[in-house]
């Protein structure tokens, strides 16, 4: 009989969303059974059905939380206009960007997610477009925003997509690359240290958008 860790606290459906997250992305949705997410929850099979109609809905209630609380932890809860200012722009590109290194470098509930959402990278479902819609696209285009109005350029001008799709994997590989970093810096996890070392690189990488428009 598979053994599951310790529930994490909270109501039924809190459990059942955190056991969703870590067991659809752990086995993917086929392979993960309602008797699994049940038992990783310490909640029973029926619950399932009485918070979220089923599987299915479950699975998509976990993209929903992660969305929300990708959201949450980047303050990014729309899209806003960019400051008409260049230097508050770059100011608050700066601010986004050490809230993105800070998340995926160091929160351990961003960790959990990165299954999931990979899985859903790489074949994409109804679940990606619930995190398309409600976090990836929000960050999108605050990043769009913030680089269009330093480049001069429109946001969805091609070279402001490219610029800050480059700009979200340069960031989001500390997450995804987190092992072999640690283990070519002789590290176990990230330390203040090396997290502001990390801000100070990626904040260097912003220089690009400081010169003067031409």
């Amino acid at each position: 009989m598979a053994r599951y860790p310790t529930p994490e606290p909270g109501d039924t459906r809190e459990r059942l969303i955190h056991a969703a997250i870590r067991l659809f992305g752990e086995h993917g949705y086929k392979a993960t059974t309602t008797r699994m997410l049940a038992d990783a929850a310490g909640a029973n099979i029926g619950s399932i059905a009485y918070h979220f109609g089923n599987k299915h809905g479950l699975y998509l209630a976990a993209a929903g939380y992660i969305a929300d609380q990708l959201r949450g932890r980047l303050a990014l809860e729309e899209a806003v206009p960019p400051p008409a200012d260049r230097d508050a722009a770059l100011a608050e590109l700066r601010g986004v960007m050490r809230r993105m290194v800070r998340t995926f470098a160091e929160d351990d509930d961003c960790r959990q997610w990165l299954l999931l959402v990979m899985r859903e990278q790489v074949n994409p479902s109804e679940a990606f477009e619930i995190l398309q819609a409600q976090a990836f696209s929000v960050v999108q285009a605050t990043l769009s925003g913030l680089i269009g109005r330093l480049i001069g350029r429109d946001p969805d001008d091609r070279r402001v997509i490219l610029e800050t799709h480059t700009l979200v994997g340069q960031v989001v590989f500390f997450l995804i690359g987190r092992e072999p970093l640690l283990r070519r810096l002789g590290l176990g996890a990230f330390d203040a240290a090396t997290l502001a070392d990390i801000e100070a690189v990626v904040d260097a990488h912003l220089r690009l958008y400081a010169a003067p428009e031409d």
